[in-house]
């Protein structure tokens, strides 16, 4: 089984996360282990979830006040070659239990494009508008500044709001991905998806030209600069409380 260049890294990254919380010694000892392991006869996503999973293991017995080396057999590289062969193994006192080399819970996934998700960049990108156009309202007051431009807030605005925040995400999110993770070549570098960049950068324009011609019939609010800045900052307070994961019991 290949692995991907996203993968990889992900993988590594959380390998050094570990390696950061170990002593000297058992940082020499894991460098050891993981050398062999990038040498054993399996596959290089086996490799690196296994030497993630070895980590661990160390970090646990070294909470425990126990030897790393006593996790492994007297023949340190033959235990690590038959624990690549049959499935990550964790020897403590003679009792061996296995060790899973990736955990689900932590394995990364895309965010699924959902109407809720939609809704959720929208809710923010208005809570940031409204936030920064209400501090700024304010600090112009404290300068004895003008401040009419930031007591009304458009209909427009909220709404150009709302889809420019969609399509800035959606920008971003094509811009960072990468090749999939099952057995794509780790050598192949991020892909740019152009066409998706342009889908959204077509969608912001036609809104843009479709409703500024409506800009001064759309309705006007008056608000306050601090109604501003209170509402900005509850509505971000309340992203996650209204649309983050519930977890499961």
């Amino acid at each position: 089984m290949g692995i991907s260049y996203k993968k990889l890294k992900e993988l590594q990254n959380r390998q050094i996360t570990e390696m950061s919380r170990m002593t000297p010694d058992n940082v020499q000892f894991y460098n050891q282990i993981s050398s062999i392991a990038r040498q054993a006869p399996a596959d290089e996503r086996t490799q690196e979830e296994w030497i993630l999973a070895a980590g661990r293991a160390i970090v646990q017995a070294q909470k425990d006040n126990k030897s790393a080396r006593d996790l492994y057999g007297s023949d340190l590289e033959q235990d690590i070659y038959t624990q690549l062969g049959k499935g990550a193994t964790e020897t403590d006192g003679g009792n061996t239990s296995t060790i899973q080399a990736a955990d689900p819970a932590e394995t990364t996934e895309p965010v699924k494009r959902t109407p809720k998700w939609y809704v959720m960049i929208a809710w923010a990108a208005i809570s940031v508008v409204l936030f920064i156009q209400g501090c700024t309202g304010l600090f112009f007051g404290f300068t004895d500044g003008d401040t009419e431009a930031f007591e009304h807030i458009s209909l427009f605005s909220l709404i150009i709001a709302a889809v420019g925040g969609i399509a800035l995400v959606e920008m971003l999110r094509r811009l960072a991905e990468r090749p999939d993770d099952q057995g794509t070549d780790k050598h192949v570098m991020p892909k740019v998806n152009i066409r998706g960049i342009i889908i959204y950068i077509v969608i912001v324009v036609l809104v843009l030209f479709v409703g500024y011609p409506l800009r001064d019939k759309l309705p006007v609010f008056y608000m306050a600069p601090w109604v501003s800045a209170v509402i900005g900052i509850a509505g971000l307070a309340l992203i996650r409380p209204l649309f983050g994961q519930k977890k499961q019991a």
